[in-house]
């Protein structure tokens, strides 16, 4: 899977259970979390596509033309009609048999131990692209189910081809004012967990994505399908939870491209799109291209005290989560970590041993908690489960593409609607949901003022969370009510 090391700054909370807490000395893990910078793309030139090759037998895709030109400067990425003025690139390390096998390719010619850079390029709504490296003169990228493979033609881009783009941006980009994106219309992909709770004091959760697109008016339409529907840089994906039918326990994960969902009972897609451990019993708590992560009970432990487990979305056939080094992407994070839980719990009981505190650098994860995303732990002592609990303000990695544009404060929600238990404001900051136990309301935003009266709502019976969110507006709406329709079971 894509993985863009945007690192957003967020006030995060540790939210920590173990046998005595409080505050610490956080500063030093903080420091730890920078956002990566390329400062010059590595790709810059000018490029020709010299072959395309099926990598599927789907036939419907449309890549571009043998001798299409691919232009790449710090300002500009672009190829035909598509283009990211400016661009935002970001570089990753990779495994190539494997980057490719996440996205459901097998390359028998490909070596399993082939590294390879992947460079990213990205402005927002408009443009997403991964350009794998293989030397320096040629590169590929990967679109409806053909490799596209281009060959190096200049080491710059003539300035003729970065005018026209600049007069094509500022007509189409750079001169959009408020008055137009108001006149957009807006989609959300809005990912839930619902929990039923039934007569013998069992809970079943099951997940859902609602599609709703919005008009300038204030008009709503709502669709709602089974799964957690992602939308990937060049393909959608899925995330679920099944129920074991031998354990009763949710015992595994599943993510995988939406194309394969058919072929989900095949054994082989089965352990590359799955993580899988009988003991645990899994709650999803947040999912998106990157990170998946979940709450667990087990039969092992005292089922009134959550873990916490964080996955790679495109690496579930590892069986492994995540520790606190990886996802900071740093080494010593671990150690940071340990000495912020030790000294918690120093200074709240004094007589407190530190050797006795079992310290699980993969036992973290992001749950929701009244409008922001916190990372939540727990710990234990040797002699027993006991628990209170505390927060950490710590900065971490939350994937956002690009920043809300209104300020909204709990206060203010909670003026609207004193039910309130959960918020997000949208990217455009045009509209805020409002979740209470039963509904998630739809409000308009007027010049930073929530609009007391909802244009739109969604009911709730059962107890719901949400999980994630992804927004698009103006053209790319009708693109995406389309792709959702096709790619998955339409529940109303």
């Amino acid at each position: 899977m894509m993985t863009k090391k945007i690192k957003y700054l967020l006030g995060f909370l540790f939210v920590i259970f173990l046998t005595a807490c409080s505050n610490s000395k956080s500063q030093d893990l903080s420091d730890l979390i920078q956002t990566p910078e390329l400062a010059n793309p590595v790709l810059e030139g000018t490029w020709q596509v010299s072959k395309v090759e099926d990598i599927t037998d789907n036939t419907n895709g449309q890549a571009p033309d043998i001798g299409s030109k691919l232009y790449i400067d710090k300002n500009l990425v672009a190829m035909d009609d598509e283009y990211a003025f400016p661009p935002t690139f970001t570089s990753k390390y990779v495994n190539l048999y494997e980057y490719l096998a996440n996205r459901g390719y097998d390359f028998e010619k490909i070596d399993k131990n082939e590294s390879a850079v992947v460079v990213n390029a990205t402005q927002g709504q408009f443009f997403a692209r991964d350009f794998v490296i293989r030397s320096e003169d040629e590169i590929f990228f990967i679109v409806d189910d053909k490799i596209v493979y281009l060959s190096k033609l200049a080491k710059n881009v003539d300035q003729e081809i970065i005018d026209k783009y600049t007069a094509l941006a500022s007509k189409e980009r750079i001169d959009t004012n408020e008055d137009d994106e108001e006149n957009e219309d807006t989609a959300l992909l809005l990912g839930v967990r619902e929990r039923t709770d039934s007569n013998n004091g069992k809970q079943d959760y099951d997940y859902y994505t609602y599609f709703v697109k919005i008009n300038p008016d204030g008009e709503a339409i709502v669709k709602k399908s089974k799964d957690i529907f992602l939308r990937g840089q060049n393909e959608y994906w899925k995330v679920r939870s099944l129920k074991s039918k031998v354990t009763g326990l949710y015992d595994n994960i599943e993510a995988y491209p939406a194309r394969i969902e058919n072929e989900m009972n095949k054994q082989e897609n089965i352990d590359k799109y799955s993580f899988k451990d009988f003991s645990k019993d899994i709650r999803i708590n947040f999912a998106d291209m990157n990170y998946i992560s979940f709450s667990y009970n087990t039969d092992i432990s005292n089922n009134t005290i959550n873990k916490y487990g964080v996955l790679r979305t495109g690496d579930l056939e590892s069986n492994k989560l995540v520790n606190i080094d990886e996802f900071t992407g740093e080494e010593d994070a671990s150690e940071q970590f340990e000495e912020m839980v030790i000294n918690e719990a120093a200074s709240k009981v004094s007589d407190i041993n530190p050797e006795k505190i079992i310290i699980d650098t993969s036992n973290f994860g992001l749950v929701r908690d009244n409008g922001i995303w916190t990372i939540q732990t727990s710990l234990y002592t040797k002699e027993g489960q006991q628990r209170t609990s505390s927060q950490i303000p710590i900065r971490n990695y939350v994937e956002e593409n690009s920043s809300v544009q209104t300020v909204i404060t709990r206060d203010q929600v909670r003026n609207i609607n004193a039910q309130e238990k959960d918020y997000l404001v949208l990217e455009n900051g045009n509209y805020m949901i409002i979740q209470t136990t039963d509904e998630i309301l739809f409000h308009k935003i007027d010049d930073g003022t929530i609009e007391k009266i909802p244009f739109f709502s969604i009911q709730t019976p059962n107890p719901t969370s949400l999980i994630s969110l992804d927004q698009q507006s103006g053209a790319n709406v009708e693109s995406l009510e389309e792709d959702f329709i096709s790619n998955n079971e339409i529940v109303y």
